[in-house]
C-alpha cells in the first residue's frame, strides 16, 4: 500500500486515494494518505479495520472519471462508514494532484478546508 509506512500512529483523518502522486500531493498539504496499487483495487479488510482503530475519519478520494466513480460506489457499498469525496467535474480536473497543479497550493487548501467543514457538519453530529 503506497504511503502506508508514512502514516502517523493515530489521527483525525486519513485519505485513501488512487495513486502515489495523489498521496504525495496530500502529504505536501499535511494530510496523511495511502493508495492501493490500482484504482480498481482496495485495501484489505485487515488494513481497513486497523485504519478505523487509528483514525477518526477515513476519506475515499478517487478520480471523478467513470472508473473512479464506479469504484467509489462499489467500495462504499462494502464499507458504508467511509466518507466518499469526489472533486466536482466543474473544476476541470479529475484528481487532487491535478487540482493542485491547476489552482495552486492556497486554492487547494481552501478546497480541502471546505471539504473538512462538510465532513465535520455531516459526520461529527452522528458520531
Amino acid at each position: 500500500i503506497q504511503g502506508y509506512k508514512q502514516l502517523p500512529k493515530t489521527g483525525k483523518l486519513v485519505v485513501i486515494t488512487k495513486s502515489m502522486k495523489d498521496v504525495m500531493c496530500l502529504y505536501s498539504l499535511g494530510i496523511p494518505a495511502i493508495a492501493p496499487n490500482s484504482e480498481t483495487q482496495f485495501i484489505s479488510e485487515k488494513v481497513f479495520i486497523e485504519l478505523k482503530q487509528r483514525f477518526k475519519h477515513i476519506v475515499l478520494l478517487y478520480d471523478n472519471d467513470l472508473t473512479g466513480i464506479r469504484f467509489t460506489n462499489k467500495i462504499r457499498k462494502q464499507y458504508p462508514e467511509l466518507i466518499a469525496c469526489i472533486i466536482p467535474r466543474s473544476t476541470g480536473v479529475k484528481d487532487i494532484s491535478d487540482y493542485y497543479h491547476m489552482y495552486r497550493k492556497e486554492k487547494t487548501l481552501e478546497f480541502i478546508k471546505e471539504g473538512i467543514k462538510y465532513i465535520k457538519g455531516k459526520y461529527e453530529k452522528v458520531g
